[in-house]
C-alpha cells in the first residue's frame, strides 16, 4: 500500500511527524481525526526516495539500553500498582531522547482512546522490537503484566550481557585498524611529498619500489576528491542494497561465510533466536506464533528466511526438532536439547538451557578471534609500515653506500 508522511496534533497541543500506509489519502485523514487527531499536513512520499533518504541520514533510534531501563521503570510501577495510564504519564516525564519522547506520548494517547498497550506499541512500526509487542499482549491476555515485562527485561539483559562481550572484546582490533589507516593517510599526504623533493634535489635513482610508492602518493593527492566521493558512493550503494530482501539476504549470506567470523555471528543469531522462542513460549504464545516473531528478531535474513520455513513445517504438523534438523539452521547439541524438552513438555526450559551454553561457546569464540586478529594486524601493520619506511629511506642507503665506494 502506499505510504504517507503526516503532520500531527494531538487534542494536548503536542505535535509529531509519522509515516502511515493506507488506500488513499481521504481513508487516512478520516482513520487519524475518528483517533482526534489533527491532521496538519498529509503527502505521499515516494518509496524510492524515501529509500535512498533513510541511507543517507542518520535515523533517530531508541536504544537497547534506554529501552531496556524504561522497562525497569514500568515494571516497577506497575508492580507498585499504578495503572498503566498514570505510568506513562510519569514515564513521560523522564524521557530524553525526543524520539523516544515522541513515541510515548503517541502511545499515551493511543492507550488513552481504548487501545490496548501492545497495539500502542505496535502501531509505532519498527521502532521498537515486535518480540516486545508480543511480550505485552501475552501479559494482557492473562493479567500479568509486570511479570511478563519482568521476563522480557531479563532477556534484553542476557541479549545486551553477549552484545557487551563483543563490542569490548572488537575495540582493540579496531583501534589497531584506524591507528593503520592514519598512519598510512599521513604518509602519503603528508610525508612522502616531503620526501619526494628531498629525492629529486638528491639527484639518485630511484628503485622501483619507491616509484610506485610516490606514484601511489601522487595519484591520492591528484585525486583525493573523486576517491573520497567513491568511497562516500560505495558506502551508500551497499547501504541501500542491503534494505532491498534480496540485498540483506545477500550480504548476510557473505557475513556468515567469513572465517571465525561467521561462527560467531551464527552463533549469536542462534541465541537471539532459542531466547526469544523461550521468552514467547514462557509468555503463553502459540508455538507457531513464536517462531515467526523469533524469525524476525534474529537480525539475520538467512536465518530468518529459514526460520519462517520452519515455521511452515510446523504449522503442518512436523515437530519443532526435526524441522530445525532439515534446515540445518542451530548446532546439533541444540536440536538434541529442543527435541528432549519437546518430549518432556520442558522447551521453554531447554531452550533458555542452550542459550546458556551457547553464551560460553560465543565467549570462547570471540576469546580465540582476538587471540589471533590481535598478532595478525600487528604483523600486518609492521609490513604495511614498514615496507613504506623501506621504499623511502633505500634510495638514500644505496647512494651513501655508493659514496663510500
Amino acid at each position: 500500500m502506499p505510504e504517507f508522511l503526516c503532520r500531527l496534533a494531538t487534542p494536548a497541543g503536542e505535535i509529531f511527524e509519522r509515516t502511515y500506509e493506507s488506500r488513499d489519502e481521504n481513508s487516512l485523514r478520516r482513520e487519524l481525526e475518528d483517533k482526534d487527531l489533527l491532521v496538519l499536513q498529509l503527502r505521499r512520499t515516494n518509496p524510492l526516495a524515501a529509500q535512498l533518504l533513510s541511507a543517507l541520514r542518520m535515523r533517530s533510534r531508541v536504544s537497547a539500553k534506554e529501552f531496556l531501563l524504561f522497562n525497569q521503570e514500568l515494571s516497577a510501577l506497575l508492580k507498585a500498582g499504578l495503572p498503566v495510564l498514570q505510568s506513562l504519564d510519569i514515564l513521560l516525564e523522564r524521557r530524553e531522547n525526543a524520539t523516544f519522547k515522541r513515541a510515548l506520548s503517541d502511545i499515551r494517547e493511543r492507550v488513552r482512546s481504548g487501545e490496548a498497550l501492545s497495539e500502542a506499541f505496535t502501531a509505532q512500526g519498527d521502532l521498537f522490537p515486535r518480540l516486545y509487542a508480543a511480550t505485552l499482549s501475552s501479559g494482557e491476555r492473562t493479567g500479568e503484566l509486570p511479570l511478563v515485562l519482568r521476563r522480557y527485561i531479563v532477556y534484553s539483559q542476557n541479549l545486551l550481557a553477549v552484545r557487551k562481550k563483543v563490542v569490548s572484546a572488537l575495540v582493540y582490533p579496531a583501534v589497531l585498524v584506524c591507528l593503520m589507516v592514519g598512519l598510512v593517510g599521513l604518509f602519503l599526504f603528508f610525508i612522502l611529498p616531503k620526501f619526494r623533493e628531498f629525492l629529486t634535489d638528491f639527484g639518485v635513482a630511484l628503485p622501483l619500489p619507491t616509484r610506485i610508492l610516490l606514484g601511489v602518493a601522487q595519484f591520492a593527492i591528484d585525486h583525493w576528491l573523486a576517491i573520497a566521493l567513491s568511497v562516500v558512493g560505495g558506502v551508500v550503494g551497499l547501504s541501500v542494497w542491503k534494505k532491498t530482501p534480496a540485498g540483506r539476504i545477500g550480504f548476510d549470506r557473505a557475513v556468515l561465510r567469513v572465517p571465525l567470523i561467521g561462527g560467531i555471528v551464527r552463533d549469536y543469531a542462534q541465541n537471539r533466536f532459542t531466547r526469544t522462542l523461550a521468552t514467547l513460549l514462557t509468555g503463553g504464545i502459540p508455538l507457531v506464533t513464536a517462531l515467526e516473531i523469533g524469525a524476525r528478531a534474529v537480525g539475520n535474513a538467512v536465518f530468518e528466511d529459514g526460520l519462517l520455513r520452519v515455521a511452515g513445517r510446523v504449522r503442518e504438523g512436523r515437530a519443532l526438532w526435526e524441522s530445525l534438523d532439515e534446515r540445518r539452521l542451530v548446532a546439533a547439541i541444540a536440536i538434541e536439547m529442543i527435541k528432549v524438552g519437546e518430549s518432556t513438555g520442558a522447551l521453554p526450559e531447554m531452550l533458555n538451557d542452550v542459550s546458556d551454553f551457547v553464551d560460553q561457546e560465543i565467549d570462547h569464540k570471540i576469546q580465540r578471534l582476538v587471540s589471533l586478529i590481535e598478532p595478525l594486524l600487528l604483523v600486518f601493520m609492521a609490513i604495511v609500515i614498514g615496507g613504506m619506511l623501506l621504499a623511502v629511506y633505500y634510495p638514500m642507503i644505496q647512494a651513501y653506500g655508493q659514496s663510500q665506494m
